[in-house]
């Protein structure tokens, strides 16, 4: 059972009022309500098909400063947007807990593990429940029992597998084990669920893939890293390092500067920013 939670806030209807008011958000275990002056809203859980937290879109950045949580609807047939203002820790909260509400305990079918450093493995798919608990994804129920951590996601995507002689859609979540990038493949129903569920994994995944963007890393970066990724994550052999630098040390002080590395009891090893990016290097790699 979820507690309820309530702030007051601005928030924002373009279906109902062309400008943003002061009202009462809250969260509860049927739903989200919000009351004010200009505004009452009303959805239930099996209405909501999806929730975002970042930057307002276009159609909110005049209404809202700074982070917004956007939870969409559906409500005569018409899909309505509400968008929240706060702080960013305040709704992270608040989305954190709407996902688990929205997700936790639904059936999944699994297949656990689907690859283990990109070799695919003989798994079939088996029938589970979904756990969704702060900060963590998991599923019961299985022969291998499921906890990742959602930091430890290097890796979201969605493709069709065969699943009781159909192809459905599922999401393919790529996360790291002790030092080998571990693939999974999860399927549910309905698909807006599908939808949230992919939203929900790529809560740390997408802020580290943003920082990808804006670093844009070289080919001799890129190398190294794929190479400290052939080692486990880790290695005391500064080879990885002079075989792309004739200076390892200003490569090495240049990695630690971009959170890709760290130096740790003498080991370079891989930060999750430097996971994010070897791991969708091999995944190119497997597919092309």
């Amino acid at each position: 059972m979820t507690r309820t939670v309530e702030l007051s806030t601005t928030v924002f209807c373009p279906s109902v009022s062309a400008e943003p008011s002061q009202a009462q958000f809250r969260l509860h275990n049927a739903g989200v309500v919000v009351e004010g002056d200009q505004l009452a809203e009303e959805a239930g859980l099996d209405e909501i098909f999806d929730i975002r937290l970042g930057q307002p879109p276009r159609a909110a950045v005049e209404a809202l400063s700074g982070t917004g949580l956007t939870i969409g609807f559906e409500r005569g047939g018409q899909r309505v947007a509400l968008f929240i203002g706060g702080s960013e820790s305040t709704l992270d909260r608040v989305s954190g807990l709407l996902f688990r509400q929205l997700l936790d305990g639904t059936e999944v079918a699994v297949c656990h593990p689907a690859t283990i450093g990109g070799r695919v493995t003989d798994r079939r798919f088996e029938i589970g429940e979904l756990r969704v608990t702060p900060g963590k994804v998991g599923c019961t129920g299985i022969r291998q029992p499921l906890n990742v951590d959602l930091e430890t996601i290097v890796g979201v995507s969605r493709s069709k597998k065969e699943l009781l002689g159909r192809r459905e859609l599922a999401v393919d979540l790529r996360y790291v084990r002790q030092g080998v990038v571990v693939g999974v493949d999860l399927s549910l129903n309905p698909p807006r669920k599908l939808n949230l569920l992919g939203r929900y994994l790529r809560r740390s995944y997408g802020r580290l893939r943003q920082e990808l963007r804006e670093l844009a890393p070289p080919p001799p970066v890129v190398r190294t890293l794929t190479r400290l990724y052939t080692h486990g994550g880790r290695t005391d052999s500064k080879s990885v390092l002079s075989q792309e630098s004739a200076d390892p040390a200003a490569l090495l002080e240049e990695l630690i500067e971009n959170d890709l590395v760290t130096l740790e009891d003498g080991e370079v090893r891989l930060e999750m920013l430097g996971w994010v990016l070897v791991a969708e290097q091999a995944v190119s790699g497997w597919n092309s």
